[in-house]
């Protein structure tokens, strides 16, 4: 793509991928579909689990056998606001208004929002204050084990860190909306007399 004299470089695709049969551990791909990038570790996210609720490694190194923290995310029982964790800054991720499901967190180069690309789809899309998108999910609804992809724009002027707040507040995003669906399809009563 070529804007003016400018040519924007090809996006990024980061491949989430979940391990084991529990779901609760994720692999974050880089766009070679074999690099681990990011480790994702949750725990079940009920009233009597332990915070944080999802744990963001890198994965180990040649030189350490050890994941190092990057990031958490933990889900509050009664809001739909989230706490984030980008290193040592703490940050909320919040509805944008009361009858939206548009979130919205300060990062290091401003105010962005996880905005869904339908009404009723999983699929979302990272905006900044002027309405550029920087990165956008896609489910994955008929795979066993990936999760999705997360397309990261070429055009998006990287900070320090800021790929890590990217992956960070979408997946919680999405993971918040897994626990929501989850927890709002609960059975309804067989009958009976």
């Amino acid at each position: 793509m070529e804007e003016g004299n400018q040519v924007t470089p090809p996006s990024r695709f980061l491949h989430i991928y979940f391990k084991g049969l529990t779901g609760r551990r994720m692999t974050i791909l880089d766009s070679d579909k074999t690099t681990p990038i990011y480790i994702v570790n949750s725990n079940s996210g009920t009233i009597f689990s332990s915070k944080p609720h999802m744990r963001f490694c890198r994965p180990p190194t040649t030189s350490s056998t050890l994941e190092t923290q990057i990031g958490s995310a933990s889900f509050r029982t009664w809001s739909r606001r989230l706490e984030l964790e980008f290193g040592s800054s703490a940050v909320h991720l919040e509805p944008k208004g009361f009858f939206t499901r548009s979130m919205e967190f300060q990062s290091s180069v401003g105010p962005l929002t996880w905005q869904h690309d339908s009404a009723f789809g999983r699929d979302l899309r990272l905006v900044n204050a002027e309405g550029n998108w920087l990165a956008r999910f896609e489910g994955t609804v008929f795979a066993w084990s990936k999760s999705g992809k997360l397309e990261i724009s070429g055009g998006v002027q990287w900070g320090p860190g800021l790929l890590d707040e990217i992956v960070i507040s979408g997946i919680a995003m999405v993971e918040a909306e897994r626990r929501r669906r989850r927890n709002n399809s609960g059975g309804g009563g067989g009958g009976g007399p």
